[in-house]
C-alpha cells in the first residue's frame, strides 16, 4: 500500500470506535442463556464462576445488584451481571474501550478491507492467557472472566465487527454510529449501530426484557466448546459477524443511512423483521459459545 494509503489507514484508526454492543438487555441475556445450559449440563462449572467472583475486585457492584436474591436465581441474575459489566465500569481504571470491537471494512469501498479496527481480538486473547493461568491472581481472572463473556457478546453483534467506508462516508461510518435511518415511518432517526444494538430488546424493565430474549433464543441450544485452539473459534466466531455485516445489516435502506436524522432513510418491515431473527440468534449462539469456553477453560467433564 502506498504511503498515502497508509496515512489514510491510520486516520481511519484515529476516528473508528463505535459505541456499545448489544444493549444491558442483549448482554445479559448471553449471561442468563449461559447459565441456563450450564444448569442442565454441567453445575460444577456455574460453581467454579461463583468462586472466582468472590475474589473480584469490584465485588460490591456484584452484592449491591445482587441484594435480595438467593439461591439459583441469583446465581443467575450474577452471570447476566458479568456479562455486562464491562459496560458497566466504563470511564473507570478496568475499562478498555478499544476491546469492544475489531472492525474490517466489509460494504461499500473496498480500498481499506484488509485492515481491522479495534483491539477485541488482543482484548479475548489477554482475558483467555489470564483465565488459563490458574497460578495467577484470582481477582485479575475474575476481571478477566468478565471480559471473556463480554467480547464474546460484543463481537456476535455484526456492526462490531463491519463498517462502511463510501461517497457519504469516505473514511467510515464508524459502524452506524454517525449513520442515521428509521425503523419505520412514525418513528424517531437514530443510528444504525443502535437501532442493531437494540435490535432483539423488549419493552419495559431490563432484567424482564433480557430473562424474555433468552427465552426466546435458548430452545435447542447446548454449550458449544470450542477447538483446542480456542483463538480460532473465536476469530470464525467474528468472521461470521462480518459476513452477517455485509449480508444483513448493510442491505437495502441501511446503504442510504444519512449524516443527518433529518435525511434518514426509512428501513422496510422485513429489514426489521430480520434484524430482530438475526440479533436474537446471535445472542443465543453467545450465550451457548460462552457456555461451552467455561466448560473448556474450566476443564470440567461434562454430565449430558
Amino acid at each position: 500500500m502506498s504511503r498515502i494509503g497508509w496515512c489514510l489507514g491510520l486516520i481511519i484508526l484515529i476516528v473508528a470506535s463505535p459505541a456499545h454492543a448489544w444493549s444491558n438487555q442483549g448482554h445479559m441475556a448471553t449471561g442468563a442463556i449461559a447459565y441456563d445450559l450450564l444448569a442442565q449440563r454441567d453445575p460444577a462449572a456455574i460453581a467454579a464462576v461463583e468462586r472466582l467472583i468472590d475474589s473480584h475486585p469490584d465485588r460490591a457492584r456484584f452484592d449491591s445488584a445482587l441484594a435480595g436474591l438467593e439461591g439459583p436465581a441469583r446465581t443467575r441474575r450474577m452471570f447476566e451481571l458479568i456479562a455486562r459489566w464491562p459496560d458497566d465500569i466504563r470511564g473507570t481504571g478496568y475499562t478498555h474501550p478499544g476491546w469492544h470491537h475489531e472492525l474490517r471494512v466489509v460494504a461499500g469501498s473496498r480500498l481499506f478491507r484488509g485492515i481491522r479496527l479495534g483491539q477485541a481480538d488482543h482484548g479475548f486473547r489477554t482475558a483467555l492467557h489470564l483465565l488459563s493461568n490458574p497460578h495467577a491472581d484470582p481477582g485479575r481472572r475474575a476481571v478477566a472472566l468478565c471480559w471473556l463473556f463480554h467480547i464474546v457478546g460484543d463481537m456476535h453483534q455484526p456492526l462490531h465487527a463491519g463498517h462502511l467506508m463510501s461517497a457519504r462516508f469516505p473514511l467510515t461510518d464508524k459502524a452506524g454510529t454517525i449513520g442515521w435511518v428509521r425503523p419505520a415511518p412514525a418513528t424517531a432517526p437514530q443510528p444504525l449501530h443502535q437501532f442493531w444494538d437494540m435490535a432483539a430488546d423488549r419493552v419495559g424493565e431490563e432484567f424482564a426484557g433480557a430473562d424474555s430474549i433468552a427465552r426466546t433464543a435458548e430452545p435447542g441450544l447446548q454449550p458449544v466448546l470450542p477447538d483446542e485452539d480456542i483463538m480460532a473459534s473465536y476469530r470464525a466466531w467474528v468472521r461470521e459477524s462480518e459476513q452477517i455485516a455485509a449480508g444483513v445489516a448493510y442491505q437495502v435502506a441501511a446503504l442510504d443511512e444519512s449524516r443527518k436524522p433529518g435525511d434518514a432513510p426509512i428501513l422496510s418491515a422485513d429489514y426489521v423483521a430480520a434484524a430482530r431473527n438475526t440479533a436474537e440468534r446471535r445472542l443465543g449462539q453467545a450465550g451457548a459459545r460462552i457456555a461451552g469456553l467455561i466448560e473448556r477453560l474450566f476443564d470440567l467433564p461434562a454430565t449430558g
